[in-house]
């Protein structure tokens, strides 16, 4: 299966935080999103995380917030399921779209058949 790994990038915090440490809460976020996306793997299938669309922004440049959005979204169109790492508006909005795709929605690893 191809898997959709959804989580939040940033903090869930409402207050106006540092540069630094915006960029050390999507360190640490996608390091968990990628721990979980190597155990995907190891299970047979294909994850897919858009955390790593920031690089893409680092090569090309000029990518917006919503430019990251939609280049998810449509990854998620392909997807066969998705797991969630944790709560965040982007990932309610990708929940959402599962639900209306019919996608299987993970919570846990051992949830996910062996490939």
């Amino acid at each position: 299966m191809r898997i959709y790994v959804a989580g939040p990038l940033s903090s869930n915090e409402n207050t106006k935080r540092s540069p630094s440490k915006v960029v050390t809460d999507y360190i640490q976020n996608l390091h968990t999103m990628l721990w979980i996306a190597t155990a995907i793997r190891r299970r047979g299938h294909h994850p897919y995380v858009p955390g790593l669309d920031l690089l893409l922004g680092v090569v090309s440049g000029g990518l917006e917030e919503e430019d990251y959005r939609e280049l998810g979204m449509s990854f998620l169109e392909v997807c066969d399921a998705v797991y969630v790492v944790g709560q965040s508006w982007g990932v309610e909005q990708e929940l959402k779209r599962a639900k209306e795709l019919g996608l299987p929605v993970y919570f846990h690893l051992e949830d996910i058949p062996e490939a």
